[in-house]
């Protein structure tokens, strides 16, 4: 059964939030400059090369903790040519940095060589066989599968539609059965959650394209969507930055341009829609490092192009987050101690869900909800209830059945989908109630606590 409070409009939300932008200034910072590819290994966000100005390209490469910017570009050895609006991605599997293709002003043009960096050293790869010279690839490592995808990209005037894989020795072309039309300066974003990566709109011959494509591993499938990054209501986006935001389940598209002027705005992409993000912050741009951190839990934007280069940092992530915090202890009824766990996180439009494990064969688990904690020891008032068996919450919210299988209670809450909701709490316990072969309560027992704060995405 999932449950909806009618009450809970009236809990005294603290707050009305969603994600946003926050301006970070750490001492030292890459120069301005734009066209360069964000990727993270998890625990930090990696920025090589780009372009800062009209005529020239870097090759340094830096690293972010999420405070300050480290220039760890090696000071021996061979480096990657100058280039911005290459393909880039992390390969977490084999730890290592890839990447590929680009446009080089000091080299003549496009690229289509491929490197490595361990975070120590640059590597050259010698695959027998490569992708054709291209800027303007997508590029992202797919967890599932173990192998970096590059899709598209555009040399002379020529885009392409073409799927490659790369596993740390060889590219491969792929054949997908569908793929997405000729197109580049789109992103790919691996959703961790389901095992796919999005891809959106591009730009082919000078127009800009608005469809989501998704690709499974092994084929492209196009999404189509109610909404769609636009611009004046006209769909299509191109030079943006998109990554994927695992703490929100949400992929975030910021920015980039429609044949016109750069923009500023936020998007965001829940596996089924688009929908445009009220927020403010930076500078409109194109070409701009973007990407989530998954140790940190937020997303970080550097630099772009928006009439000059840019050199600024931010942060994006919502102020209210989640939780379920236990409190209190449970008691032992006939199946053992009852333990109460949260099994999701209660965000706002979410069905938030818990388990309590250990009930009896022959019993009735009752949730009780409140709105703050207490402490009844249930033996003073109930005789069924044994010692140490107690009310852990006001229970002034709801009291009601919940759904009893082989020993687990399930708790489905579904939370309404309403931002002023953010850091509303909630406190949930289960009592157990055991019967007799006549129907008679014979015992009383109780779970822990769960504190719930919902969070708004």
């Amino acid at each position: 059964m999932i449950r909806m409070l009618a009450t809970l409009s009236l809990l005294g939300s603290v707050l009305s939030a969603q994600a946003a932008f926050t301006q970070l200034t750490p001492v030292l910072s890459p120069s301005p400059r734009a066209g360069a590819i964000g990727v993270s290994d998890g625990a930090l966000l990696y920025h090589f090369g780009g372009k800062p100005s009209s005529t020239t390209e870097l090759n340094d490469m830096w690293i972010f903790d999420g405070m300050n910017w480290t220039d760890v570009t090696p000071s021996t050895g061979v480096l990657p040519a100058p280039r911005d609006w290459y393909g880039a991605s992390y390969d977490i599997g084999r730890g290592r940095y890839v990447l590929f293709g680009g446009r080089s002003t000091a080299s003549g043009g496009n690229l289509g060589d491929t490197w490595e960096f361990d975070g120590t050293t640059w590597t050259q790869m010698s695959p027998l066989v490569s992708p054709s010279t291209r800027r303007w690839g997508a590029m992202a490592y797919d967890v599932a599968t173990g192998v970096t995808i590059l899709f598209g990209g555009e040399n002379l005037g020529i885009y392409n539609n073409e799927t490659w894989s790369w596993d740390g020795t060889t590219w491969t072309q792929l054949s997908p059965v569908t793929s997405p039309s000729i197109r580049g300066r789109g992103r790919l974003s691996y959703d961790l959650t389901r095992d796919e990566m999005i891809y959106f709109g591009g730009r082919s011959v000078g127009v800009a394209l608005g469809d989501t494509w998704v690709w499974d591993g092994s084929n492209w499938s196009e999404t189509v969507t109610a909404n769609a990054p636009s611009t004046l209501g006209v769909v299509g986006r191109f030079a943006y930055g998109m990554t994927y935001d695992l703490l929100r389940d949400r992929h975030v598209l910021f920015g980039g341009t429609r044949n016109g002027p750069t923009l500023s705005d936020v998007w965001e992409f829940d596996g089924s829609n688009w929908e445009q993000r009220t927020v403010s912050g930076p500078l409109t741009r194109t070409g701009p490092t973007f990407a989530y951190v998954i140790g940190l839990q937020k997303t970080f934007l550097f630099g772009g192009y928006g009439g000059p280069q840019l050199g600024d940092t931010w942060e994006y992530q919502t102020t209210a987050l989640p939780s379920a915090v236990p409190y209190g202890l449970g008691c032992a009824g006939p199946g053992g101690g009852l333990a109460l766990a949260s099994t999701s996180s209660p965000w706002a439009g979410d069905v938030w869900t818990a388990t309590c494990s250990n009930l009896g064969p022959t019993s009735l688990a009752m949730e009780v909800w409140g709105l703050s904690q207490s402490l009844l020891p249930l033996n003073v008032v109930l005789s069924i209830a044994p010692v140490g068996c107690n009310l852990l919450n006001t229970a002034d919210l709801l009291l009601g059945p919940s759904i009893s299988i082989a020993g687990e209670a399930t708790v489905q809450f579904a939370l309404p989908n309403n931002p002023a909701l953010a850091g509303a709490v909630i406190q949930l316990q289960i009592a157990e109630l055991q019967f007799d072969p006549g129907g008679n309560w014979i015992g009383l027992y109780t779970s822990n606590g769960l504190t719930m704060t919902i969070g708004a995405r």
